[in-house]
């Protein structure tokens, strides 16, 4: 669940760290780069001067609309820069308006309703139900019926459930949610006021029911992580890591050179991090290799019994933008020698908000090398480092640490650190009872007295637009086959059998351990030293699959989570694995309903999407605070090189 309080703790208690933040730009050098304060006030006064913008409606998005790819790649420096923004608000009758605003002509090119469509939520929304909520009799009596009479350290939050549960949503913004009681605690996480739960109409601003299904003790265990010793255990000694002479990349009008590396980025408030133009330097000439990389959604679904927990399956970038989806960076986040990049964000206004720290970029030292080997009493070897572009996403209780790595042999490896607090319900169990009955289903784990923290799953959806030597494309697909042998002393090996994939229902495929396979993305057109096409391939890591059914509401808005990959066709307007909109979603929109026209995806410009996934059996080890879980893939050349990069490195790092 994400709550208010806990979110706007994250954005304006963290936006105030004291780390110097040492480099940001007033300058647009480059039609991705991210908007600037400067054009942040352009588009509010062209909303102003407009006459739709009033003072009752809130912006709930606003994001750099990026010019079509042929434009930016056609783009040349001291060309004009185009410069557009899209923005999603709540009109003053509530209803979800879609606007765009050019930026550089300095007029609103459109403004219309969008009908059946929910924007993200807003903290102005949460804050203002929270406090009707505990003004209604019904929920002042139900909270004293549970033992809370104190309502100062209370947070009610109604949230707009992801996918349809109530008719009503189809042309209301209906909340639905829990309270919390954070009394004696720096937060409220494991201390929600279970068995209560309140559903609301948002738009009229009004409580439609209170279920009170009973008390259950509140749970009182220690959940003051922030008050941990951070005492060194016995032996620790100092471990210290520095660049006394700067780094080894550099960054030249928003582009970053490093080794054989270029690239821009700019942090996006839905998505963080969002690479373009990513080169690669072979024998002096740059090479395309992704023109876009980035995360395109979140898919976080619980698993209980419980009505009102079996309704959480949220789809955390689409919908809880509050102020942008990153939040800012700490000391212990990124080493001394790291870079911070600022950034800006919109408040509800559409007024420019800066965060301080929300991108860092460091070196470093691999813990291994880069190659080695022993022969003729000889050992030979080089180290190697990375070069680390690193940002933290805050989902209410989950934070997730996002790294886009580059590596000296040309690969890019795509890794999430999941931690955070994990999400707890009060319980009448105070102990796991012994009991031989192993046949009994269980939805989490007891991690406190009458504390059970629920099971769940955690999927992200990354969006990456691989242009390997220009945008025309393919997929092709490298299957190891069995191969039987006669006459020979075996019988069975196995073989490499290459495909090319036609149409998108090619392109959606599983990890199999069974039927293992290489994901390639080949220019045909294009041949390397030895002849064959150059390419990158997806290298998946451990990863996790949907065990939700197919007719499940929950699935549907989340339905990417089914398959480790997918390719599509390039469209600008496809950005969101799940679609545009998300709030109180039929699961319409996003990967699956795009592919089932069933579109040509060879010799093409094509776009594929990776599902990282796990599925999270919660351990006691996990409370109060997660330890950092990380999970990863890979994106490596295959034949794209003329040779192998590595071969003479340093024997320094």
């Amino acid at each position: 669940m994400v709550t208010a309080k806990a979110l706007l703790f994250a954005f304006f208690e963290l936006g105030a760290l004291s780390l110097p933040v040492l480099a940001q730009t007033k300058t647009v050098y480059h039609p991705l780069d991210g908007l600037t304060t400067n054009e942040y006030w352009a588009i509010h006064d062209v909303l102003v001067k407009s006459g739709h913008f009033t003072d009752k409606a809130r912006v709930a998005s606003l994001l750099l609309h990026e010019p079509s790819k042929d434009k930016v790649l056609a783009w040349k420096e001291g060309d004009a820069i185009p410069r557009e923004a899209d923005l999603i608000l709540l009109d003053s009758n509530g209803k979800t308006v879609e606007a765009r605003v050019d930026i550089t002509g300095e007029k609103l090119e459109y403004w219309k309703v969008v009908p059946n469509r929910q924007a993200p939520v807003m903290v102005s929304e949460l804050d203002t139900m929270n406090e009707i909520a505990k003004q209604d009799p019904r929920v002042v009596a139900a909270l004293k019926n549970h033992g809370v009479t104190d309502l100062s350290s209370v947070r009610c939050d109604l949230i707009p459930i992801t996918f349809i549960a109530f008719p009503e949503q189809l042309d209301h913004r209906i909340g639905y949610g829990d309270c919390v009681d954070s009394h004696g605690a720096y937060h409220a996480w494991g201390r929600a006021i279970s068995g209560l739960y309140i559903v609301a109409d948002m738009n009229i601003q009004k409580i439609l029911d209170v279920i009170d299904r009973g008390p259950t003790e509140l749970p009182k265990g220690d959940i003051d992580y922030e008050e941990a010793d951070a005492k060194p255990l016995e032996g620790t000694r100092p471990l210290l890591i520095s660049q006394p002479d700067g780094p080894s990349y550099t960054i030249n009008k928003g582009e970053v050179s490093w080794m054989n590396w270029l690239f821009r980025f700019r942090v996006d408030p839905r998505v963080g991090p969002v690479l373009n133009l990513v080169r690669y330097k072979d024998s002096d000439k740059p090479r395309s290799v992704m023109y876009e990389g980035s995360l395109s959604e979140m898919y976080v679904p619980y698993m209980d019994t419980d009505e009102w927990w079996s309704s959480r399956a949220f789809l955390d970038a689409g919908e809880f933008l509050l102020g942008g989806l990153f939040k800012p960076l700490g000391a212990d986040d990124c080493p001394a020698h790291a870079q911070f990049f600022s950034g800006i964000v919109p408040s509800e206004q559409g007024t420019p908000i800066l965060t301080q720290q929300l991108a860092c970029m460091f070196e470093h030292a691999t813990d291994g090398p880069a190659w080695r080997h022993f022969e003729n009493g000889i050992l030979t070897g080089r180290p190697s480092r990375e070069l680390i572009l690193r940002t933290a996403a805050v989902a209410g209780n989950y934070d997730y640490l996002i790294d886009w790595v580059f590596q000296q042999d040309g690969t890019i490896r795509v890794a999430v650190g999941a931690t955070g607090i994990v999400e707890t319900k009060a319980v009448k169990d105070a102990m796991v009872a012994m009991s031989d009955d192993s046949s009994k289903l269980s939805h989490g784990t007891l991690v406190d007295r009458n504390l059970l923290a629920v099971n769940h799953d955690h999927y992200f959806s990354f969006r990456l637009d691989l242009d390997v030597d220009g945008p025309t494309n393919s997929f092709m697909i490298d299957r190891m086959t069995p191969e039987h042998l006669t006459g020979q002393a075996r019988n069975s090996i196995w073989a490499v059998s290459s495909s090319i994939a036609k149409t998108e229902k090619d392109g959606i495929l599983d990890i199999d351990l069974h039927k293992p396979a290489m994901w390639n993305f080949i220019n045909p057109s294009k041949r390397g030293a030895m002849g064959y096409p150059t390419g990158y391939m997806i290298m998946p890591g451990p990863t996790g699959i949907s065990f939700l059914s197919e007719n499940d509401p929950a699935l549907k808005v989340g339905a990417f989570s089914e398959h480790q990959l997918w390719v599509t066709p390039y469209r600008p307007d496809e950005i969101y694995a799940a679609g545009t909109y998300v709030t109180s979603s039929k699961g319409l929109d996003g990967l699956p309903e795009w592919t089932k026209a069933n579109r040509s995806i060879e010799n093409t410009d094509i776009v594929a999407w990776y599902t990282l996934g796990f599925h999270h059996g919660v351990r006691l080890e996990d409370w109060p605070i997660m330890p950092t879980l990380w999970h990863d893939f890979l994106i490596r050349p295959q034949n794209f090189l003329e040779k192998n990069p590595v071969l003479a490195l340093p024997h320094q790092p």
